[in-house]
């Protein structure tokens, strides 16, 4: 997990306004308390869960493995931000 947790970690913490919070077993990326990604590990599998566009707030979930598509990952990271950051962190410049 740490190696995925990493690369999530440099992805994330580039995002105006971004910071980390562990909390049982979950690593979760916070943009002005609200959380935009979440990182789990459930036995030899490690999952990311990013912020969807719906009507309803809802959860995506990637299987993360060393050959998946990174550019994707960050993407998703990002536009997740993007869905939860708060109004004047988008009209400052946001990424």
């Amino acid at each position: 997990m740490t190696d995925f947790l990493t690369r999530i970690r440099d992805i994330a913490m580039l995002l105006p306004g971004a910071t980390k919070d562990t909390q049982g077993g979950e690593t979760r990326f916070l943009v002005e308390d609200e959380p935009f990604a979440r990182v789990t590990e459930n036995g030899s599998r490690v999952h990311l869960c990013v912020a969807d566009e719906g009507t309803e707030p809802h959860w995506r979930d990637f299987t993360l493995s060393d050959d998946g598509d990174w550019t994707l990952v960050e993407d998703r990271i990002a536009r997740s931000w993007e869905l939860t950051a708060p109004t004047a962190l988008l009209e400052a410049g946001g990424r």
